[in-house]
């Protein structure tokens, strides 16, 4: 299998605060990793230095075989390396279309130069109505952002996301505020969309992360308790431990 990302080594300290010690582990091309852990053990961080908006104190990261220490994030998304936030990132303004439409243009590059600027928004119109087709947005497209409800803005964020073709998608807690069915469908949809892209997510929602990920890592006070299957993550002294017996068999 081709390692998608690669950590080796990295911590960061804030001031007197150690966030992250010594964390390491790969993502496979199109894997799911689930990253969990106790408020505060460091996941937003680790998020914020893959993507580029903190460098490491020491060690490295590599993208598809390159390293992207001291990358800033708009490279790392053009190369493939793309993030969303806690907070949907839309146009409340516009359609569900429009926002995705948008996305895809970026992905594009050519969209910018008016010479192409036709050519472009056709393409993002075909791509965008094609991300709405693969999910339960079909026939609501044309509707602004300000009348979909939570759950539906969340899946047109995942979308937009989805219309820059990342090979590493980062979700931080897409499936926050969304009832058990709607968070395993936006999941489902994600990894049905294409088979190549890696996805790390992280979810307060245990369950979701168990069943929804190939490996789950586990952070602990900023260093990785233990990575592997769900069924060996499920099992672990520490991970019980560290979570109070929220992992116990149901």
């Amino acid at each position: 299998m081709t390692a998608v990302l690669e950590i080796a080594g990295v911590s960061k300290r804030f001031g007197a605060f150690q966030a992250l010690t010594d964390v390491s582990f790969e993502v496979q091309e199109g894997e799911t990793l689930g990253l969990i852990g106790p408020n505060g053990a460091g996941k937003t961080t680790l998020f914020n230095l893959i993507s580029g908006f903190l460098s490491p104190d020491t060690g490295s990261l590599r993208f598809m075989g390159e390293p992207i220490n001291g990358l800033p994030p708009a490279r790392r998304a053009a190369r493939g390396l793309v993030r969303s936030f806690q907070k949907p990132m839309v146009f409340p303004a516009l359609t569900a279309r429009e926002n995705i439409a948008m996305a895809a243009r970026q992905r594009a590059g050519d969209g910018l130069r008016w010479l192409g600027a036709r050519r472009a928004l056709e393409a993002a119109e075909a791509r965008a109505n094609r991300l709405l087709a693969e999910s339960e947005l079909g026939r609501r497209g044309g509707e602004r952002m300000a009348d979909l409800s939570h759950g539906e803005q969340r899946m047109v964020d995942v979308l937009m996301s989805l219309a820059l073709e990342p090979r590493l998608l980062l979700l931080d807690e897409p499936t926050a505020g969304l009832a058990r069915a709607e968070a395993e469908r936006l999941l489902e949809m994600v990894r049905r969309h294409d088979a190549r892209t890696a996805v790390v997510l992280i979810a307060h929602d245990i369950e979701i992360v168990f069943g929804a990920c190939d490996r789950i890592a586990v952070l602990d006070l900023g260093r990785v308790l233990c990575c592997g299957a769900p069924e060996m993550v499920r099992a672990h002294a520490a991970v019980r431990t560290a979570y109070l017996g929220a992992l116990a068999d149901p």
